[in-house]
């Protein structure tokens, strides 16, 4: 890895995991695994830590999306949300394998900014160096956020897999249901929307 380059910490906590039975913990954990290692972008694999908290190292292009397909596998299996914090910045150390033994300035980010997520009542937020960029992005979360947090379970299961198959009827077959309630679900989850913000993000994360 490049010294100063910049990198995404992706760090989450799960909302209500006490409630999580240990199936649905199990199936959660299945869906997140089978998502990631097919990614190309994720730089250090998800580390869960005090048993409802997880982290993982990401390219940042991709870290906005990466981060909204866990919410929706999440909400797909155990039914609820995490609270969910990006920091894009630089890497001081980095550990092969192991995010949590590894630091810099992006973990910071991301770790700051989650210790205040849950007194404001949020679940989805990024956190940059850039003063010219990070209004604008964190406007921008927020605005998704609200999308985000009106999902159903049915809604994310079907975006859960809009990133890895490329068509509808792939999706429909993988559920097994009909086109026509994939095609509803991504219209009732506001997936026009959100597929723009995440085409915005990438444009201007390659800005910074």
């Amino acid at each position: 890895m490049k010294k100063n380059r910049n990198i995404a910490i992706i760090t989450g906590d799960i909302i209500n995991s006490s409630s999580i039975t240990s199936a649905q913990l199990k199936k959660m954990k299945t869906g997140l695994n089978v998502f990631l290692e097919e990614r190309t972008d994720v730089l250090l694999p998800l580390a869960f830590y005090r048993g409802d908290s997880f982290q993982l190292m990401v390219e940042p292009v991709k870290s906005a999306e990466i981060a909204l397909i866990i919410q929706s596998i999440l909400l797909s299996t155990t039914e609820t949300l995490a609270r969910i914090s990006i920091g894009v910045g630089s890497a001081s150390k980095v550990m092969p394998g192991n995010v949590l033994q590894s630091e810099g300035e992006a973990f910071q980010l991301s770790g700051h900014q989650l210790d205040k997520m849950k007194d404001e009542g949020r679940i989805f937020k990024i956190a940059t160096k850039s003063k010219g960029h990070q209004p604008m992005l964190a406007g921008s979360f927020h605005l998704a956020e609200n999308i985000i947090s009106g999902w159903k379970t049915g809604q994310a299961s079907v975006i859960t897999l809009v990133t890895r198959f490329k068509t509808q009827k792939e999706i429909a077959k993988r559920l097994n249901i009909s086109e026509s309630a994939v095609s509803k679900a991504l219209k009732s989850a506001g997936w026009a929307a959100v597929k723009s913000f995440l085409d915005g993000y990438e444009q201007t994360i390659k800005m910074i």
